[in-house]
């Protein structure tokens, strides 16, 4: 995450944004797997125990939030916006990448502006190029990879993602470990809890878990 240095002012604690929370995506085989908690905090308080992290855009992208909860939401409903504009205007959707470089462009233009959205994000879906995994910071950079995490649980949760991905994962197996990545992330982060969300992106579209498939999956772990 970038801490910039605001008109040359030394960086300090103020200026470090805090993403109480884990998100967690993954390219699998045929599409994308994408999870979130949904605990929001305010430093030791538990603000909210149902916080919405894992959005869908559209019928095959979704992202996901950490940081400022205000931030964050006005960024998915304007990219939705857009989105839905761009599609009635033309006739058919734009791809998961033009979405994520729609929402990186809007992320720069605020940065450069030197008051820039205090968020982590991620932008995860398929489109005609194959399965995205796309990760943003705060000042617009983009990136599109394999496998990533935001928010103060990442580095626990990445640490799973590191050792477990592996291309052309079928469904089940890219199941297993994002939702053992969100679930190891819950065990030792206190910011992170109170369940998670988790989705599946392919050809058919945006596919939610139950709580139900959720814990039978931690079950066969």
């Amino acid at each position: 995450m970038n801490n910039p240095n605001f008109n040359g002012m030394p960086n300090n604690q103020y200026m470090e944004p805090k993403h109480g929370t884990t998100t967690v995506a993954l390219r699998i085989k045929d599409g994308i797997i994408a999870a979130a908690d949904r605990r929001a905090s305010m430093g030791t308080f538990v603000a909210s125990k149902k916080a919405e992290k894992l959005h869908e855009l559209n019928k095959h992208t979704v992202a996901t939030i950490a940081g400022m909860v205000s931030d964050a939401q006005y960024l998915v409903n304007l990219t939705r916006a857009n989105i839905n504009l761009y599609e009635l205007g033309r006739g058919y959707a734009p791809s998961t990448k033009m979405a994520g470089n729609l929402l990186a462009s809007i992320m720069y233009e605020q940065y450069r502006s030197y008051f820039p959205y205090w968020v982590n994000m991620m932008v995860c879906g398929l489109d005609d190029e194959g399965p995205h995994v796309f990760t943003l910071d705060m000042a617009g950079g983009i990136s599109d990879e394999d496998f990533a995490s935001t928010g103060s649980g990442s580095p626990i949760a990445i640490g799973v993602l590191e050792s477990r991905w592996k291309a052309n994962l079928t469904e089940v197996e890219g199941l297993k470990i994002a939702i053992k990545a969100l679930a190891t992330a819950i065990s030792r982060d206190a910011a992170t809890g109170d369940g998670m969300d988790v989705a599946v992106v392919n050809k058919k579209g945006v596919r939610r878990l139950t709580s139900e498939d959720i814990i039978k999956v931690l079950e066969e772990e």
